[in-house]
């Protein structure tokens, strides 16, 4: 079978290399070939999956997100440069992008403990206006507007390049009155969070639902959080259509006046009171200075290299990879490559002419049809400009040069010897007879080894290190490939694990462990919709199996979506009540979204078999508290507790009884052990804050305080502002 990286046509596009999957489609790197073999820059070429072709909505989405995102002309919006059809599959051809999506940029500073700070963000933010500025004013042929509405600006769908360029993209879900809409009458699409007010009560929407997306953004970068949050996707919603957020300064003093009036301005609950455009937003944003001065293009480049170093960011790397297997001048890439060669750029090189380019590692390019990371971007080269080189082109012209060496000699001037001129066949003969590059370049070390290596190293790296290209072993077995994810998931390599599942289920399609491993890493990596796929094709091979269903459950959670999570798993427990992994985290996340009587009947049947789960007996009880059976709440939490006597939860909620009942002093002894079991978790804190506001004790009260500022710096003013207020 010729691999699926081989170079093949889609239109008048030559396909080298996959380059990303997303939920619903997958992109290609790929080159316009004229009729007179005439070949254009690199692009992307996305297309839909196959066995999504004949779902009306889905190709209306796909088809949708061309159309609208064609019209639209500007340096800060992706490019769409051709949409086909092959056979009865539509395509985009697009610009190639090279980068990583804010959302990203977000997720990895928050994993080094840092938030992006505010002039990157605004320089996002402004470019990101700018671009989404002009679809809102875009006209058709005959000048009349065509009120583009993108309706899913998040930090997803806004692409950051490794040269501080910024786009946004993913116009799947967009309206455009003359061009229709890529959802049905009255859905509610796109992320809860960045909904407007109009969107969620189902009023008609124009382009300042976007500016409110862009309020939200703006207010989390400055509080560290959303402005509207809840336990319940519900909750949610009901605090957006209510529009009172607390101003940005109640959790962090520092941020400018004007930034913050410009944020609540973003963030108006009535359409009218927000500002008229994003050209005004804007304005307002870069007339700050200041301590909210908008970063450079420069230093927008340099904190994207920080985050993601370009010798280790594997978006980039799977991207050079595909490169180099893009036969950019025609037939193969040079065969003087050789592992251990470093190109111009210093990155190594494979030896196979068609290695696997990590097609795994991200979403599909644009949106829409594509995962919210927009994973491998490089702005397209512009004619005349001399930037159209590719690595490949660059290994090409290295090879031309080595050709003017003498005929007949060597690099150093020497005469070939006739041995060497005779392996020199053989390696040409291996690879023209298919195969020959890999006999060359497989690993030495059975897979069986490079596991025990693993399992036996003592730090992350190694482990990684040692797994390093194990997907493409094909000497590989099932249960190796999945021993090595279950390793990577735990050294918290996400990308790796993701990039060797794309492996596993490739080898193994009808292996419900590969699915469930790629399920895992995408939620691991913020990429839902490649989660949600892989889950539905575990579901579809093991319907009976309760673990796609956990993992549906993590992902909706992540999501916030706590009703799908709990959805999830009602339909566990239905399957497998007495599950251990199932029945607690089912009754305490009922426990959580304050649905009493089902969480009562879940986890006292659970407790009544499991009378050794302290933690189940812990939730139980408070579930009793609330509703309002103190005496038998009081009662098992202290089952609990001697259960297990450092559960601090317990002891919090025990406060919480004891508190009710009258007894402060002995609310008071119960939050302190909480505190002391648990100090990175400030809720006992803070409750015995509110207990001494409770009882006037103003000392006490100030003590607290001071002990949330030196322990929570960040959460403080919030903190205290909840006990400050309490009656």
């Amino acid at each position: 079978m010729e691999p699926e990286q081989n170079p093949h046509q889609v239109g008048r596009y030559r396909l080298s290399a996959r380059i990303a999957t997303g939920g619903m489609a997958e992109v290609y790197l790929g080159r316009r070939i004229e009729e007179d073999g005439t070949r254009g820059p690199a692009v992307a070429v996305k297309r839909l999956m196959p066995h999504l072709a004949s779902d009306r909505r889905i190709v209306q989405m796909f088809l949708n997100e061309a159309r609208i995102t064609a019209q639209v002309r500007h340096p800060n919006v992706v490019t769409i440069l051709e949409l086909g059809v092959e056979g009865t599959e539509p395509f985009i051809a697009m610009e190639l992008l090279e980068g990583r999506s804010f959302a990203e940029l977000r997720q990895e500073a928050a994993e080094h403990g840092q938030r992006v700070p505010l002039g990157i963000t605004l320089r996002v933010l402004v470019d990101a206006c700018r671009g989404l500025d002009a679809a809102h004013r875009a006209v058709d042929e005959a000048g009349r507007p065509l009120r583009i509405v993108h309706r899913d600006f998040t930090p997803d769908n806004i692409h950051v390049g490794v040269n501080g360029a910024v786009k946004v993209i993913d116009f799947g879900i967009a309206k455009a009155d003359a061009l229709g809409s890529g959802t049905e009458p009255g859905v509610l699409k796109g992320k809860f969070f960045y909904m407007s007010p109009e969107m969620i009560a189902g009023r008609q929407v124009d382009h300042r639902a976007d500016l409110f997306a862009a309020g939200v953004m703006l207010y989390e970068q400055l509080c560290g959080r959303r402005p509207f949050t809840g336990l319940t996707a519900e909750e949610v919603l009901g605090r957006i259509a209510e529009g009172r957020p607390k101003p940005p300064t109640a959790f962090d003093p520092s941020v400018p006046a004007a930034l913050e009036l410009v944020c609540l301005t973003a963030l108006a609950r009535d359409p009218a009171a927000r500002f008229d455009s994003l050209e005004s937003f804007i304005d307002a944003m870069e007339a700050i200075g200041g301590a909210a001065e908008v970063a450079s293009y420069e230093q927008l480049a340099a904190y994207v290299d920080s985050l993601f170093p370009p010798d280790q960011d594997t978006k980039r790397l799977a991207l050079r990879r595909a490169r180099l297997a893009d036969p950019s001048h025609g037939g193969t890439p040079p065969l003087h490559v050789r592992p251990g060669h470093m190109d111009m750029g210093g990155w190594p090189v494979s030896a196979a002419p068609h290695a696997e380019p990590a097609s795994h590692d991200g979403a599909a390019h644009g949106a829409g049809a594509s995962e919210a990371q927009e994973p491998f971007a490089r702005p397209p080269a512009q004619p005349g400009s001399g930037a159209t080189a590719s690595p490949s082109a660059d290994a090409s012209t290295r090879a031309a040069q080595s050709s003017h060496v003498k005929a007949g000699a060597d690099a150093s001037g020497r005469k070939p010897s006739r041995l060497g001129a005779i392996l020199a066949a053989v390696l040409v003969l291996g690879a023209l007879g298919g195969g020959g590059a890999w006999y060359f370049t497989r690993p030495a070390v059975p897979p069986a080894e490079r596991l025990a290596k693993a399992e036996a190293a003592s730090t992350p790296e190694a482990k990684v290190s040692a797994l390093d290209g194990l997907g493409a072993d094909a000497r590989a077995t099932a249960a190796e490939l999945a021993r090595a994810g279950t390793l990577l998931m735990a050294a918290g390599a996400h990308p790796q694990a993701l990039e060797l599942a794309g492996a596993y289920t490739s080898r193994f399609p009808k292996d419900v462990e590969a699915y469930l491993l790629e399920a895992r890493a995408a939620t691991e990596l913020s990429m839902g919709k490649r989660a949600q796929r892989a889950i539905d094709d575990a579901l579809a091979l093991a319907p009976r199996d309760v673990r796609p269903l956990l993992a549906l459950t993590e992902l909706k959670e992540r999501q916030g979506d706590v009703p799908g999570a709990l959805a999830a798993l009602a339909k566990a427990h239905s399957q497998k009540p007495r599950s251990r992994e199932v029945a607690p985290r089912y009754g305490r996340l009922l426990s959580q979204s304050g649905r009493l009587d089902e969480a009562a009947t879940v986890l006292a049947a659970w407790t009544r078999e499991n009378d050794d789960d302290a933690v189940c007996l812990a939730e139980l009880g408070f579930v009793r508290f609330r509703q309002q059976r103190v005496d038998e709440a009081a009662s098992l939490l202290k089952r609990a507790i001697r259960k297990d006597a450092r559960l601090s939860v317990a002891h919090y909620y025990l406060g919480a009884v004891l508190f009710r009942q009258g007894d402060t002093a002995g609310a008071e002894r119960a939050y302190q052990e909480a505190d002391r079991l648990a100090p990175e978790d400030p809720r006992a804190l803070t409750a015995r804050c509110q207990l001494h506001a409770h009882t006037g004790n103003a000392a006490e009260v100030d003590a607290v305080k001071r002990a949330l500022a030196e322990r929570f710096p960040d959460r403080a003013t919030a903190l205290a502002a909840e006990c400050s207020t309490a009656k």
